[in-house]
């Protein structure tokens, strides 16, 4: 064997030592349970045509079920802007924590169903009481500190009873 041939055949060697010691150091992905989800998330919302909006708030409790929650659409989507007072200008729901659940599979994909009551007070454009089918995805992240978070983001199947779909994101 040349000396040229020693050498490349040493980097080799040294490349695939370094590649398995980091690959054996590196964190392995722990597997995701109902137990992943559970404090509060924040959540912005959307249709698919982007006009119908929601920020939702709510609090799995690790264990399948909520402990609270609350969504809050724009009226927009129903009246023009400017036409309510401010405090008019919005849909409010609450998280009816009875009737809703969730499910997290080991791969962090799961499946909500809510129930969400409207509030007594909004205006008669806001879409009235709805169930909601969501499909879920729980993803680690790290945070500027190198601290673990989860995300998650979501499919929804009847955004504010319209029958539409909806998509977004949730951070804890």
């Amino acid at each position: 064997m040349s000396k040229r041939e020693n050498r490349r055949s040493k980097l080799i060697t040294a490349l695939g030592l370094v590649g398995l010691m980091l690959g054996l150091s590196a964190p392995m992905a722990s597997a995701f349970s109902n137990a992943n989800y559970a404090g509060r998330y924040a959540c912005t919302s959307a249709n698919r045509n982007d006009n119908q909006t929601a920020v939702i708030k709510y609090n799995p409790n690790g264990s399948g079920a909520y402990s609270a929650g609350t969504l809050v659409a724009n009226l927009t989507f129903s009246a023009p802007f400017g036409t309510a007072s401010p405090s008019a200008s919005f849909c409010n729901y609450t998280l009816d924590i009875a009737a809703s659940s969730y499910t997290i599979a080991t791969d962090g994909t799961g499946f909500e169903q809510l129930v969400w009551t409207a509030d007594p007070t909004n205006l008669g454009v806001c879409p009235p009481s709805f169930q909601d089918q969501t499909a879920i995805g729980l993803r680690n992240m790290m945070d500027s500190g190198g601290v673990a978070v989860i995300r998650a983001e979501f499919a929804s199947a009847n955004l504010l009873n319209g029958n539409e779909a909806g998509h977004g994101t949730c951070l804890k």
